[in-house]
């Protein structure tokens, strides 16, 4: 057979080829697609996921800021529930100090008292030490001096704690802050409003007020 008739086979058989060829090429490209596909799903499933994880992470910080803002809320709330109960305390305090001062502007004005030997006199007597030989009124000062030491001491505690005494001396009546208990008459050196005296000490914690101050207002 002549190469002229074997033309029209390997015309037909490169056809074939070309065909097959391009069967695998669309074949591929399939396969590409469906990898490509894949892929791209892939990507947001992995996207969706890391969302959900910064959601899950946001909404976990904001519940642990929650949880330290409830937090402070109760402690804040003890500690002033605390110092509720410590008012009582200073008020003894301040009652022995008014106390001990009128009893002893009633007798004879002592020898002074240097403020170490006060201290000293206080707490020897707190320890059991046996007590110098002093006046009556020396024994007094240093007990007075000691009240109002422990006072002060108390004092400066409840001011670490953001907790101040509120003020009356020359103020004027305040309802936000002072209980007004009895009113006097206003006079020219005391005018209408003011506040004549202090008869319970109030407290305050910033603005707010843990304990009104009972005072006697002029009117």
């Amino acid at each position: 057979m002549s190469d002229g008739d074997d033309l029209p086979q390997q015309i037909a058989a490169l056809r074939e080829a070309i065909e097959k060829l391009d069967r695998q090429v669309i074949r591929a490209g399939k396969e590409q697609f469906k990898a490509n596909s894949l892929v791209e799903a892939q990507q947001q499933n992995l996207r969706a996921i890391l969302d959900q994880l910064r959601e899950g992470e946001a909404a976990r910080q904001r519940e642990l800021a929650q949880l330290r803002e409830e937090l402070d809320r109760v402690e804040g709330q003890a500690r002033l529930e605390l110092i509720k109960r410590l008012l009582p305390v200073l008020d003894g305090l301040d009652e022995a100090v008014n106390a001990g001062e009128s009893l002893l502007a009633e007798e004879a004005a002592p020898a002074p008292v240097s403020f170490g030997r006060r201290a000293r006199e206080v707490w020897g007597v707190l320890r059991g030490e046996p007590r110098s030989s002093t006046t009556a009124d020396e024994h007094w000062v240093a007990w007075l001096h000691g009240v109002e030491f422990v006072r002060e001491r108390l004092l400066e505690v409840l001011a670490v704690e953001g907790v101040y005494p509120i003020e009356t001396e020359g103020q004027a009546f305040d309802p936000n802050r002072h209980h007004a208990v009895e009113a006097v008459a206003a006079d020219a050196t005391l005018s209408a409003g003011a506040i004549a005296l202090e008869t319970r000490r109030g407290y305050r914690a910033g603005d707010t007020v843990l304990r009104y101050s009972e005072v006697v207002v002029a009117r």
